[in-house]
This record gives structure tokens, C-alpha cells and sequence, in this order.
């Protein structure tokens, strides 16, 4: 006796031919990135990032497995060094917790707290932007 229905077989046959259209689709998008940034750029800073740990938390699993993250610092890092570019991995801790002005570092934030406020030198600055900041700088020194 065969097992599964033909409708079974058709149906899973035309799933797994759209996960590899999803997985070229990111393929393609992770080569076209890398090397836009490989050739278009001296120096390439990331956050060391240990995505095999996020990955455990089980509700960003998927969003960061689908985002390819390591695929990207990969690709990035074998094209930049034909293009002559250096890439620079830097440790994310406090990374938006620090002044990217003053270097002061707040230890009440919550991930709710999308604006930095500085108390030391009054900067006001979008979370995410002050840590792209100080992963710049921090790739600079």
C-alpha cells in the first residue's frame, strides 16, 4: 500500500519547490548586498554576533534564521577581500546603551525605549542609530 494521497504528494512537491524559490530569493539577496558593500565601501564594521545562541530564543528563531545574518557577514567578508576592503567584527555589548557622544552608559533601558537620552550631554537620538554609531567608531579605533 502507497503511502499518501496523490494530493498529499502534489501538495508537497509544489511546497518544497517554493522553499527553494525562498531560498535562492535570499541567496541572491545576500551575494547582491555583500558585494555592494565589499566594492562600494574601505571599511565594513559588524557586530560579532552570536546567532547561534539568538537563534535558542525561540520567538526571533525564525525572523533571524530568515534574515541569513551569518550568510551575509560571510559572503562580505570572502568579497572584500578581493575588493581591498577591510571588515571589522565588533563586540554588540551596550552598543545602544552608550552615548555615541559622550561615551555615557545607561543601564535602565528596555527594549521598549526606542529614543537614547543622554543625561550627561543632552543628546537625544534614535536607539538603534546611537548603536550604529558606536559600532562605527568602535570599527574606527
Amino acid at each position: 500500500k502507497k503511502k499518501g494521497s496523490g494530493k498529499r504528494i502534489k501538495t508537497r512537491k509544489r511546497s518544497a519547490k517554493l522553499h527553494r524559490k525562498i531560498e535562492r530569493q535570499r541567496d541572491d539577496f545576500s551575494h547582491k548586498l555583500s558585494n555592494n558593500l565589499a566594492w562600494n565601501h574601505d571599511l565594513i564594521v559588524f557586530e560579532d554576533l552570536n546567532i547561534a545562541g539568538m537563534v535558542q530564543n525561540h520567538h526571533l528563531a525564525k525572523s533571524i534564521a530568515d534574515a541569513s545574518w551569518s550568510q551575509i557577514v560571510q559572503y562580505t567578508m570572502y568579497k572584500a577581500e578581493s575588493a581591498g576592503a577591510a571588515v571589522i567584527l565588533v563586540d554588540p555589548r551596550y552598543t545602544s546603551q552608550k552615548c555615541s557622544r559622550c561615551g555615557n552608559r545607561k543601564d535602565d533601558l528596555t527594549l521598549s525605549d526606542r529614543i537614547y537620552h543622554c543625561n550627561i550631554c543632552g543628546l537625544i537620538i534614535d536607539r538603534d542609530l546611537n548603536a550604529a554609531i558606536n559600532i562605527r567608531n568602535m570599527g574606527l579605533e
